[in-house]
């Protein structure tokens, strides 16, 4: 039996890997959705269907714990003899926490740390346009030195010919 401190250590070790686990599946769901909820043609059923990610979310959420028993308030609140016993509110629960928490997840990595399709597309067009930018800068310079090459050809084209007169005068 564990002494009242190690037991206490214990139960915190339980709790806050059962949190973890909330949040890494949390995290893991919003990333397996983001293939379907990123496709293009299911942008343009959300556009007509007003919101259609939620349910969807809840549903792979619930399934997804359902499977495998994850419960997170029987892992926070147990039986007074200490067994972890998930049940089906609790896991209902814990899959709106989950499937909540996705949309928390979508807000992190698109807008904070712009994994997103719209991050990287605004990315891709701004390193186009930093690109294109290098280009005309580039294609300007090019200009400005032929300009410059030619007008120093007919300045010397000038002074050849000047010598020329010169010398037949």
């Amino acid at each position: 039996m564990l002494s009242a401190p190690d037991a206490a250590y214990a139960r915190l070790l339980d709790v806050s890997g059962a949190l973890a686990l909330l949040v890494a599946l949390a995290l893991l769901l919003e990333r397996a959705l983001a293939l379907v909820f990123e496709y293009h043609w299911f942008r343009k059923a959300s556009e007509r269907i007003e919101g259609l990610k939620s349910p969807i979310a809840f549903l792979v959420a619930w399934y997804t714990c359902r499977h495998v028993d994850f419960d997170v308030l029987s892992r926070l609140f147990p039986a007074s003899d200490g067994s972890i016993q998930p049940t089906q509110v609790g896991i209902l629960i814990t899959a709106a926490v989950v499937a909540g928490g996705s949309a928390a997840a979508i807000t992190l990595f698109q807008g904070v740390l712009h994994f997103g399709r719209d991050a990287r597309v605004g990315l891709i067009e701004a390193n186009r346009a930093r690109t294109e930018a290098d280009l005309a800068e580039a294609r300007s310079r090019r200009e400005r030195a032929d300009t410059d090459s030619a007008r120093a050809l007919a300045e010397r084209a000038q002074v050849e010919a000047g010598a020329v007169n010169a010398m037949r005068t």
